[in-house]
């Protein structure tokens, strides 16, 4: 029973609608594959090891090939960088094709495989910020704001006196900037990923209606210091923040995940197959998004 015939069984136990509780298997599993010495082993019991060690992965793998040919496809000038990609590797190494090779990958397969699922990935994530966009603008609040971080309240208060009354923005970031600022007198892009951020700052930026100055001063979420701010609204305009946005949240794990999640949801992504509904249930609770309580509930242990 090869590895091919694994994945599709793994992938219905993924797939399709079942009744809870229940095992997937072969059929005729009970038809001996193999002996080794007085040992017999039926096609049950290869699948069952197969679908233990690596079905799990491997069906989830090919769960995530089909959102991908469904939502963004492989086109042509995907095709073309994937080619241009496998190039710049073989460049940069000599070795490489021994690599893939010893892995047991040919170049169509490696680019087929490997490389273009992570330019399709990449493909999906754009889609995931438009399709989703409503969600991920409430979660992240994003904004494009120039930041002065002062020492003090009352510093960051003159800062914005001065300002109202038509000082030089660069001559107020100049003098009131604390040293040891995070910022620059270039806009910054605001969300509640941004460290060190008041929320408020975060909240105000995103739902004020007119770009520039916001009349307030805001203190820090931190009791124990002194650090005041004063903020400049560029823009909270989610279709012109929406590139540096994703380029920020990138390496975000958080991100994939909830993209994954929103199209396994699209497409009722269901597991009927106890021991992987177990498995991941251990290890990627996200993914059961019928069950939305088992992710909360890791959320909460994994916090405590």
């Amino acid at each position: 029973m090869n590895k091919k015939r694994i994945l599709t069984i793994s992938l219905c136990a993924l797939m399709l609608t079942g009744c809870s509780g229940h095992n997937t298997s072969v059929s005729n599993g009970d038809s001996t594959l193999m002996t080794v010495g007085d040992t017999s082993y039926t096609k049950n019991d290869v699948y069952t090891l197969l679908k233990n060690t690596s079905g799990t992965s491997d069906g989830m793998t090919h769960i995530q090939s089909i959102i991908y040919n469904k939502e963004v496809g492989k086109t042509k000038a995907m095709k073309e960088e994937a080619e241009k990609q496998y190039e710049s590797y073989t460049s940069a190494s000599d070795d490489f094709e021994k690599q893939i090779k010893a892995q047991g990958y040919t170049k169509k397969t490696y680019i087929n495989e490997v490389i273009l699922p992570t330019i399709q990935a990449d493909k999906l994530l754009d889609k995931y910020f438009q399709d989703n966009k409503k969600a991920i603008k409430k979660k992240y609040k994003p904004s494009m704001a120039i930041i002065i971080q002062c020492d003090s309240e009352k510093k960051a208060n003159q800062a914005l006196a001065e300002l109202k009354k038509g000082t030089a923005q660069k001559d107020v970031i100049s003098k009131y900037q604390s040293s040891d600022s995070n910022f620059s007198d270039s806009a910054t892009l605001i969300t509640t990923k941004t460290s060190g951020v008041p929320t408020r700052l975060v909240k105000t930026l995103y739902n004020q209606s007119n770009t520039g100055l916001v009349d307030e001063v805001f203190t820090s979420d931190d009791e124990d210091s002194n650090t005041a701010y004063v903020a400049i609204l560029q823009t909270n305009s989610y279709s012109k923040l929406v590139s540096k946005l994703k380029d920020s949240l990138s390496s975000d794990s958080d991100l994939s995940s909830e993209c994954m999640k929103y199209y396994l949801k699209k497409y009722n992504f269901e597991v009927h197959d106890q021991d992987i509904f177990d498995y991941l249930r251990s290890n990627n609770p996200e993914y059961l998004v019928n069950h939305p309580e088992l992710a909360e509930s890791s959320s909460k242990s994994s916090n405590s």
